[in-house]
């Protein structure tokens, strides 16, 4: 990675380089009012370049926590930085941050053609424990969701 980053809790400020990298680096992008209710509602993280300004926003994940469970909502890094381990690194704070707080179980959901993430997500130690048929729409009609849990 050529780049130096750092990842952080993402604050309400952070908005606008989260809904521009949403925007750019989404195939199916969640707007600023999803976005925003993220940031008021869940656990979020940014990865960022180090000394950008304006920020450049690289990554973002953002999981719900209820009781012990915490599901991964969205994740996305910059089209141009994938493959270098942004993601890795966003699910790692994640999961660590999660279970200092008494999570003891990681859940998520991903399209069955997201082939790059599921073997992410199985190199975490995820497990696919279900499928959700016709769960997103696609261009030539409906994929099925692939569910993934890990326990801590």
């Amino acid at each position: 990675m050529n780049v130096s980053v750092s990842i952080r809790p993402a604050v309400l400020s952070d908005l606008p380089a989260i809904i521009q990298l949403d925007a750019l680096s989404n195939p199916h992008p969640w707007g600023e009012k999803l976005v925003a209710d993220a940031l008021h509602s869940r656990e979020n993280w940014i990865i960022e370049s180090v000394g950008s300004t304006p920020l450049v926003a690289l990554g973002w994940l953002t999981a719900s926590v209820v009781l012990d469970q915490s599901e991964l909502e969205l994740i996305v890094i910059d089209s141009s930085m994938r493959r270098q381990g942004l993601a890795r690194r966003l699910m790692m704070v994640w999961s660590e941050t999660v279970a200092q707080q008494d999570v003891s179980e990681l859940l998520l959901e991903v399209r069955e053609s997201n082939l790059g993430a599921i073997s992410l997500y199985e190199s975490l130690g995820f497990e696919q424990v279900g499928r959700r048929k016709n769960y997103y729409q696609t261009e030539q009609g409906r994929e099925a969701a692939c569910l993934f849990t890990r326990i801590l």
